[in-house]
């Protein structure tokens, strides 16, 4: 019905034979055959642009699916790439975090566990036996354990180069979580060949276990991440590390104030206290030792233990000590009391000791001054007089060739002190813990510090006594013939403009204590 030609031909069919065969004349049917014919050419017309138009719908229609599917095909592989890792096919850090956060709305209340497992020495594997053997290493480890994640219905990812992610839903306790990292980290144990090569690799993990409604996905995963530092970092033998808020705040707080340390350095909130030194057989005060103290403006007074080590380890200890010294030499060298003006005691950190420039640094910052060397005594740990062969051995002779007195902090024994330029050796403050009557350790710990006193006065040192806190400690050491001594029972630290007035002429020091 669709062709022309027939159509014509009904048409004319229609026209020359439809009133004859039915035997019909006269003019009114002729008119209405004509209005018939023309009625017929309309329908056909009509019927034929709505079939062509619905062909086209449908070939359009066919068309745009085909391409929407085409897209959505594209879009799931885009996807697909951009949420997981091209080399071992697992969910990248934005699919776990997709999920943690799905998991995280939809079941607020359960508890869910995290542990990061990181391969050690990937990166020497890389550099040792080339970038594809590393790639078939990270390959064989997703595949062992896609295998754990499968039979125990983990959730696993790979947060790209060496570490992968374990998820366990609804688990009961941190213990949950531990196992699945056991279970990971036994799995890995095992040795590798690959390409040739047989590679023993060992991993650690960080654990952490808690209600998904506490914390954001993000929070999660940098919790983990920081227990997994600790594991890395902790003793050897542990292989994991579970994540601890009250470990997290220490670490909060130590990052805090390792930024912080250079400006407060740089701004004065570095500053040094005083505290006299007593000799005890006259209760004169015969020398003074400065104490670093922080002060920060937020979290408050910072041990000096506390930053000094952070100093070490953010390289700038040396440049602190320095300041110190300076600044520590330049306020004794003002003081000018009857009938002897105190010596100044400062402690020399190891690391500046070992600084080839040491010698140098204490004459320029006397020059500087004016202190003369007779007044400065630099305390050192007993560290320093390990190993007689090193060469702080050396440096040791060079400072106490400028005329400067040396003494040595927390000795047990003799550490080779007979071959040193030490003049004063400072108990350990441990020793006076046990000098209290009530305790049953008094016997042996007074019989232990008479003994050490003994010695070091045979070796001709000096013996000083620091932390008392207590009259009874005073009375111990006064007895058992301690030289000096400094605490809190005797005199607290000091601000420097409180030590000036009290060595500087016209004023009269406080009675020491009785």
């Amino acid at each position: 019905m669709s062709d022309p030609q027939v159509v014509a031909a009904s048409m004319r069919v229609l026209r020359q034979r439809l009133l004859t065969d039915l035997r019909i004349t006269g003019q009114t049917p002729e008119a209405r055959l004509t209005e018939l014919i023309e009625q017929f050419a309309l329908g056909f017309t009509t019927t034929l642009r709505d079939h062509v138009r619905k062909a086209v719908e449908g070939i359009n229609r066919d068309e745009r699916e085909a391409w929407r599917t085409h897209q959505q095909q594209l879009q799931h592989q885009v996807r697909r790439a951009l949420l997981h890792d091209p080399l071992t096919g697992l969910p990248n850090r934005s699919a776990l975090a997709t999920y943690l956060d799905t998991v995280i709305a939809r079941k607020p209340a359960t508890r869910i566990g995290l542990c990061l497992v990181n391969l050690q020495r990937f990166s020497a594997i890389n550099d040792t036996y080339g970038t594809a053997t590393a790639d078939q290493l990270l390959q064989d480890s997703a595949r062992q354990l896609r295998g754990l994640a499968t039979d125990r219905d983990y959730y696993l990812a790979h947060l790209g180069g060496d570490t992968f992610v374990l998820v366990a839903e609804d688990t009961t306790g941190p213990d949950d979580a531990v196992k699945a990292a056991d279970a990971a980290l036994r799995l890995l144990r095992h040795p590798l060949l690959i390409r040739g090569h047989t590679l023993a690799i060992t991993a650690k993990a960080g654990i952490v276990e808690r209600t998904a409604g506490e914390n954001s996905s993000g929070d999660l995963i940098r919790a983990a991440a920081m227990a997994l530092t600790w594991a890395r970092h902790d003793n050897p033998a542990t292989s994991w590390a579970l994540f601890e808020p009250a470990r997290e705040a220490l670490d909060i707080r130590r990052h805090q104030l390792t930024h912080a340390l250079p400006d407060a350095i740089r701004g004065g909130e570095v500053t040094l206290a005083y505290q006299p030194i007593i000799r005890l057989r006259d209760n004169t005060i015969t020398g003074i030792h400065a104490l670093p103290r922080w002060n920060h403006p937020t979290i408050g007074s910072v041990p000096a233990d506390e930053f000094l080590g952070l100093a070490e380890r953010i390289g700038i200890l040396i440049p602190l000590s320095t300041h110190l010294l300076h600044a520590a030499c330049a306020r004794a060298a003002t003081w000018q009391s009857t009938p002897q003006p105190p010596m100044l005691s400062i402690d020399c950190p190891t690391t500046h000791l070992r600084d080839p420039n040491i010698v140098t640094t204490v004459t320029a910052a006397l020059d500087t001054s004016g202190l003369p060397p007779s007044r400065l005594q630099l305390a050192v740990a007993q560290d320093a007089l390990r190993d007689p062969s090193d060469g702080i051995a050396f440096i040791l002779d060079g400072l106490a060739r400028t005329g400067i007195h040396i003494a040595v902090n927390n000795t047990g024994g003799p550490a080779h002190l007979a071959e040193s330029p030490i003049s004063t050796v400072v108990l350990d403050p441990r020793l006076l813990n046990g000098i209290d009557v009530y305790l049953p350790t008094y016997m042996s710990s007074t019989t232990t510090l008479a003994w050490l006193i003994e010695m070091f006065h045979d070796l001709a040192r000096t013996v000083t006594a620091t932390d008392v806190h207590r009259r009874d400690q005073l009375e111990a050491l006064n007895d058992l013939g301690c030289d000096t001594a400094r605490g809190d029972y005797l005199a607290h630290p000091m601000t420097g403009e409180a030590a000036d007035q009290l060595f500087n002429p016209g004023n009269r020091p406080p009675p020491p204590p009785s």
